[in-house]
């Protein structure tokens, strides 16, 4: 259930909690369809112009981001995180991977750390089956997890390449 004050939902809080305790699915516990879209949401709110908090710098965004990516361990979360509009998900997360020069937040402070937790979220959709017919479809996801690979951090190289990896079958069924 949801309850807002001072014009911020509590279930995105709690949803938060829930993951940090339950997200990746160890010991056989799952989230609710509800946990995972509330988590999502409240990330999609850094790409809200109308919200307070697209202008929040990378650093605070990547809290957020780690949760999308820790609730992305699971194969169960993920299908709920595909199910839900999984376009303007993937777009979130290229943005967040600030690789275009006129994006406002690249060089701030916390974006590395922000474009290595956007990374694994990618990394994780491309070891899933359906996750990886998603990123395939998506034109944009596959032309920054290119750039990645070669521009990123270091970790955020190597988990691109991790991702290409998996989402190209020809280069995976000669390995």
């Amino acid at each position: 259930n949801d309850f807002t004050l001072i014009g911020q939902a509590v279930s995105s809080y709690a949803a938060g909690a829930v993951v940090s305790l339950a997200g990746k699915n160890e010991g056989g516990k799952t989230l609710s369809r509800s946990t995972v879209l509330a988590v999502l949401n409240d990330f999609a709110l850094h790409f809200d112009p109308a919200h307070f908090r697209y202008i929040v710098l990378p650093s605070r965004m990547v809290a957020f981001a780690r949760r999308v990516a820790t609730m992305a361990i699971s194969d169960a979360n993920k299908e709920i995180m595909l199910q839900s509009s999984s376009e303007m998900m993937l777009g979130n997360l290229v943005t967040s991977l600030t690789l275009d020069e006129a994006n406002p937040r690249r060089g701030q402070d916390g974006a590395d750390a922000l474009q290595e937790a956007c990374a694994g979220v990618l990394h994780e959709l491309a070891l899933y089956g359906p996750g990886a017919a998603a990123l395939r479809a998506h034109t944009p996801t596959m032309d920054a997890l290119r750039v990645l690979a070669e521009s990123g951090t270091k970790e955020s190289r190597e988990r691109a390449a991790g991702a290409l990896f998996e989402l190209d079958e020809e280069t995976r069924a000669k390995a």
